[in-house]
């Protein structure tokens, strides 16, 4: 049981407090938040100050904590302040401070809704709809149209045609009957090592299949997979075609069909969920999109570090990368960098108070390289000051491509509704580095 949920911004203000327990809560919001400063933002999902305990979960640059005195499963309160943060996003279209500000009254019914005396009610969207009054207000902030120039509606940043999929599943009346659409996403993670003498230690790819309904009539969606895909070791695989492994389906997928046609039959609830979770077994061949080649020139103490970074793409020349950053750790006593960079489109500053270099990449194609000389100005440094550099952190996306080659063939709408507007559909692939690390 929960005394209080919170949703705080990355500036330690309280936007949302919703108390269940007024005898236990006390100054709990002001501990999480001196907490959070304490510790540079940087806190475990849970954590304890005396008999009170703080969950948290960070989505949209705000912080979503649940607050409790009683012994509970972190599991379970983790999972409602996801559950939370979907349904806020699914009535609100988008989640951010500025949406949790000019939305306050709606979120607080929400939570009316979602806790009653601190126990848990109802989490499902669908369910909700009946006993919502307030009707969601949509909000377009500068942040948000920089966001949906290069992401998808699952992620920070996403790409989504006209901005539909940003807009909440519950419409007010006037607006009902408008064209109605649907959203997949095959979104997949790279946890990549690679050593500083260039081989691969280790890879894997972590995928799931998104997808995001504004479909009226409750029609089934058929989503045809890659024919030749392989599911699980157990099955003779053949090739470097698509190979997946510990798949997970969500309760509203049909899979008579799968084993013989690899075909899903999906009856979507509104709102946002994944139709499909996934790995890449360790064993198939994954061509990582990235290589780094590092050069330090450190000899002489009583000078500065030089140190050059020449990245390569190694994707099909017809892909690209956005938003590419390289985070590089340097010595604590470093006080300032003086950067060379091989292009336009590209930036590099200083982090001082995480003492690391941060380069910033608009957009790399594929069989592209870019590099960048660093001079780190390091004062009185010491030949151990070496050990304190690296290894390089690589973040970035890439759209219409996914590691493990496996593709949508199409997607089938069947409306029973016999709706006069035809269903809009739209499919989109990414690759994000989760974590993706160079040593050097």
């Amino acid at each position: 049981m929960l005394s209080e949920i919170l949703i705080i911004s990355a500036k330690g203000e309280v936007l949302i407090s919703k108390q269940y327990r007024l005898h236990e809560t006390g100054n709990a919001s002001e501990i999480f938040i001196r907490r959070l400063k304490d510790n540079n933002q940087q806190l475990l999902p849970c954590v304890k100050e005396d008999e009170t305990s703080f969950y948290h979960i960070k989505r949209g640059g705000l912080y979503i904590v649940g607050i409790s005195r009683h012994e509970v499963s972190s599991i379970l309160v983790i999972e409602l302040l996801t559950k939370i943060y979907h349904v806020c996003k699914d009535f609100c279209g988008v989640f951010n401070e500025e949406t949790v500000r000019t939305n306050i009254v709606l979120i607080y019914e929400l939570l009316d809704e979602i806790l009653d005396f601190g126990h848990i009610q109802i989490v499902s969207t669908e369910k909700l709809k009946p006993y919502i009054q307030s009707v969601p207000v949509t909000v377009r902030s500068e942040d948000t149209r920089d966001q949906v120039a290069t992401g998808l509606f699952g992620l920070e940043h996403r790409i989504t045609p006209n901005q539909a999929a940003d807009q909440p599943c519950t419409k007010p009346r006037h607006q009902e009957g408008r064209k109605h659409e649907l959203f997949v996403d095959v979104v997949e993670k790279m946890t990549v090592l690679v050593n500083a003498d260039g081989t691969l230690e280790r890879a894997e790819v972590n995928g799931q299949i998104n997808m995001k309904s504004f479909l009226t009539g409750n029609p089934d969606v058929k989503l045809g997979l890659n024919e030749d895909l392989t599911i699980n070791k157990d099955e003779q695989g053949y090739g470097n075609h698509a190979q997946l492994d510990r798949c997970s389906f969500h309760q509203c997928v049909d899979l008579r069909e799968f084993a013989t046609t690899r075909i899903l039959t999906v009856r979507p609830p509104e709102g946002e969920f994944s139709v499909m979770t996934y790995q890449v077994p360790e064993d198939f061949p994954i061509s990582i999109p990235f290589r780094l080649i590092t050069v330090v020139n450190d000899t002489d103490v009583n000078r500065d570090i030089d140190v050059r970074l020449k990245l390569r793409c190694e994707l099909p020349i017809n892909s690209h990368a956005v938003n590419v950053k390289l985070k590089l750790p340097v010595p604590k006593i470093t006080t300032n960098i003086s950067p060379q960079l091989s292009g336009p489109g590209q930036t590099a500053v200083f982090q001082s108070n995480e003492k690391c270099i941060l380069w910033q990449i608009n957009k790399v194609s594929g069989g592209m390289e870019v590099s960048g000389t660093f001079r780190i100005i390091a004062p009185g440094r010491t030949k151990s000051s070496r050990l304190e550099l690296g290894p390089v952190a690589l973040d970035f996306e890439i759209s219409n491509y996914v590691c493990s080659g496996l593709r949508i063939r199409f997607v089938k709408i069947f409306d029973r509704s016999q709706s006069l507007v035809p269903p809009s559909k739209w499919v989109r692939l990414l690759t994000l580095g989760d974590s993706y690390i160079f040593k050097i």
